[in-house]
Order: C-alpha cells, then structure tokens, then sequence
C-alpha cells in the first residue's frame, strides 16, 4: 500500500515535458498565426501558451517587455521540465526538440553574425558580439536559473542595461555558473545566426540549407530550423519576397499557412 501511495505521489507531481510561450499582444496578431502554425508544422503535440494583450495589461508592468521571458517562465515552470520561450516573429522551419533534450540549465541562440554586426554593432562588456545571445529563443529547464535571471529583472541592475533582460541573460551565460547548450555551434541554426545570409539558403532534401561560407560564416553547413526576423514593429519586416529565392518563399509561405 505505501508503494502503491508512493508511486501515486511521483505520478501526481510529474511535469509535462516542454511548452512554448509567447509574449505576443493585439499588433503582432500576424505574427503569431504565422510563427503558431510553422511550429505545429513539426510539433502538433507541444502546448503553446500566447500572453495576449488581457494577461499583459493584468501584470501591471510598464517595463514587463523587457522581462517578460523570466515572468513567464517562473509561472509555466510550475507544470513543465522544459520552457521554450520564442518571439512571434519566427518561422519555424525544422525540427526544435534539441531544445528539450540533454542537461542544461539553458538552451541560447546567436543574436549576431559577420554581416549582422557590421549593420548593428552592439555588444556588450568583453562578450564577443557573435557570442552574444539573442532572447527571442531559449529553453530554460532550470528553476534556480529562472529565479535567478528573474530577480535580475527586478533588480537596480535591470536599468543599467540597454536590452534589459538580454543583457542579463548574457551576463548569466557567460559568466555564470550555469549549463548552457548553444544551439547554434551544432549542426543547425536555430534563429539570426543566419539573417543577412537568407538569400544565399537553399532548398536540400526537403530541408532549408545554407552552405558554408567563403566569409567564414557559417564555418560549416547549416541546416536552417529557425528564421527569427526580430527588428520591432517596422514596416515589410517579414516580406519574405525581398529576402528569400522564390524557391525558399514558397516554402516558407506553406510554413506560414494551416
């Protein structure tokens, strides 16, 4: 009977495996059934969890944009192992479950390339500007590293960043204590570590492609799982027809739709 009791309790307090969340309010309604329908193209089966524009308003939050990853985590880490945070504006074109599989505290992407960072040159103390990771991907399975990112978040050091909780989030990584996987050093790209070299992806057995490049960059082939755009609310940001070969547009576009 006490087995029996026993047994009872692990199965009531196990978590689920992994969920998606996504801060995304009334403005970037396109962007989410885009970014929505993409990630059940190759994972029907994972929750994703939208914060629209009534549970945004319910924090009461001014600044709850710049820390709305560690808000929401804390909350879904409740009910699962793994919590993958992802931008609205992604295109997810394959398959993400490197996020929810091996020990880490957290999973990060790339926020910048060769041809990124001579377009935007932000860094940040010593941290290498195509070390720097990008908030608009990360699984966390860590609730001390949730905890802590989050109290950061309300800390006095919260202003003393200009991107907030990225610039946090990249102190943590890199000079913290914490196992960190980085998606992008594998075999994929998983975010901007290929924006400005989006015209040059190709289309190889079915799969999104690009080739390593004469630059360096990539130092090896890729295979493309995700497409963050990033940039705010500016105008033809996801015109995929200024950035993409026909071929590529028209594989994203059945991404894209139901």
């Amino acid at each position: 009977m006490m087995q029996f009791c026993g047994l009872l309790e692990k199965t009531i307090n196990m978590k689920n495996k992994v969920c998606f969340f996504t801060p995304a309010s009334s403005d970037r309604e396109d962007e989410f059934v885009q970014m929505s329908n993409s990630l059940k193209k190759f994972h029907p089966d994972v929750p994703l969890f939208r914060w629209n524009d009534d549970k945004i308003k319910a924090y009461q939050d001014q600044h709850f944009f710049y820390r709305a990853t560690p808000i929401i985590a804390k909350e879904l880490f409740r009910d699962y192992d793994y919590v993958v945070k992802m931008d609205s504006d992604t295109i997810v074109t394959g398959d993400l479950s490197e996020l929810w599989n091996g020990d880490f505290d957290v999973a990060v992407v790339n926020n910048s390339n060769p041809r990124e960072f001579k377009a935007y040159n932000y860094q940040i103390l010593d941290i290498h500007p195509y070390a720097y990771v990008n908030c608009g991907l990360v699984s966390m399975h860590s609730e001390r590293f949730i905890n802590h990112w989050l109290n950061l978040c309300f800390s006095e050091h919260f202003a003393s960043y200009q991107m907030r909780e990225q610039d946090l989030l990249n102190i943590m990584v890199h000079y913290g204590d914490y196992k960190v996987k980085k998606m992008d050093e594998g075999d994929s790209f998983y975010g901007l570590a290929s924006k400005g070299y989006w015209s040059e992806i190709e289309l190889k057995d079915d799969k999104l492609f690009l080739a390593k490049g004469e630059e360096g960059w990539p130092d090896k082939d890729k295979w493309i799982k995700a497409i963050h755009f990033a940039g705010g609310n500016i105008p033809n940001k996801m015109n995929l027809h200024t950035k993409f070969q026909p071929e590529i547009v028209k594989v994203l576009k059945g991404y894209q739709n139901e």
